[in-house]
């Protein structure tokens, strides 16, 4: 039952393969059948790239845009952090200063 399978897949991704093969073939049939001449077709490709440049390089900037914010974000948040755990180990040295103090007789050994 799964060999059957196996070969269903199989089958699946040359069927895929076929058809961008197919497509990219089309493609350019058309381009060179069109009627434009090579010029006006290379500015038309020109000007699509471009488009596309230019759209992929705002992309990018709005994600940069974004990720830089979520770093800040993370930033301060580990700065908190850090400063609670600080104020926590602070406190902490504290209390066991003040308990070692109240336990400590006057000859420096502690209290039974």
């Amino acid at each position: 039952m799964t060999r059957w399978n196996d070969q269903e897949e199989a089958g699946n991704g040359t069927f895929l393969l076929g058809a961008l093969a197919g497509a990219l073939v089309g493609a350019g049939i058309a381009l060179l059948m069109a009627p434009k001449t090579g010029a006006q077709m290379r500015e038309d490709l020109n000007s699509g790239y471009n488009s596309a440049r230019d759209a992929a390089a705002r992309r990018y900037r709005d994600l940069a845009d974004k990720a830089g914010q979520k770093i800040e974000e993370a930033s301060s948040k580990f700065g908190q952090a850090g400063a609670k755990v600080e104020k926590a180990v602070d406190d902490y040295s504290n209390r066991a200063s003040s308990i070692a103090n109240d336990t400590a007789s006057p000859g420096g050994f502690p209290r039974a």
